[in-house]
């Protein structure tokens, strides 16, 4: 089951993305899917949850001190991570679904997996319950998306949101789509990180 959203490789923010975040005082881990870019195994929407404890556990990083990240379909395990470790100090999400169901339904049929509409949707609320998930973390939130995408409609980012706890910020940027979101935006997107960055470390000390 794939969802066929253009997805950056770790090697993609390396260079001015690391320099970037760096220059905020912050550390920052990357993490491919299972069998893209540098990384081996067979990708598989689910079975890649697994894979968020094991990266956690292995960066020995306190929860309170990490703030997950996503873009696209990223969102979905930093969505995850933060609903298992909802004392972590951040969850920013960029261009993310708030309903899968949705990307999913674009590219296949349930018959093509032989399900039903009902299991199928039974199968991704288990998984994949955004709003079960974002509703469960305590930590600052930070939804970045543009009006004007393409492939997940700004519609996901306001009920990301909605759903979230307080505090919590959405910043829609006028220009741009899915895929140049940064890059026609790299200042005020910094900017917005930044700040939350600089808000979780003031609460850290």
């Amino acid at each position: 089951m794939g969802l066929e959203l253009r997805n950056n490789s770790a090697q993609d923010y390396l260079g001015d993305f690391e320099q970037r975040i760096a220059g905020l005082g912050a550390n920052l881990l990357l993490a491919e899917y299972r069998g893209y870019g540098m990384s081996s195994g067979e990708p598989a929407l689910a079975a890649m949850l697994e894979d968020v404890r094991l990266i956690v556990e292995a960066c020995a990083v306190p929860p309170e001190r990490i703030i997950f990240f996503g873009r696209s379909l990223g969102s979905l395990y930093a969505l995850h991570g933060a609903s298992l470790y909802p004392q972590s100090a951040g969850l920013i999400i960029e261009s993310g679904l708030a309903d899968p169901l949705e990307r999913i339904l674009v590219r296949i049929e349930p018959r093509h997996l032989g399900a039903t509409m009902d299991e199928l949707k039974n199968e991704v609320d288990r998984c994949f319950n955004q709003q079960a998930k974002i509703t469960s973390f305590t930590g600052r939130v930070l939804i970045l998306h543009t009006r004007n995408d393409d492939l997940v409609s700004v519609s996901h980012a306001e009920r990301l949101y909605n759903w979230a706890n307080e505090p919590k910020e959405l910043v829609l940027f006028e220009r741009g789509d899915h895929n140049t979101i940064l890059s026609v935006n790299e200042e005020k997107y910094f900017v917005k990180v930044g700040s939350l960055v600089s808000q979780v470390s003031a609460e850290l000390h």
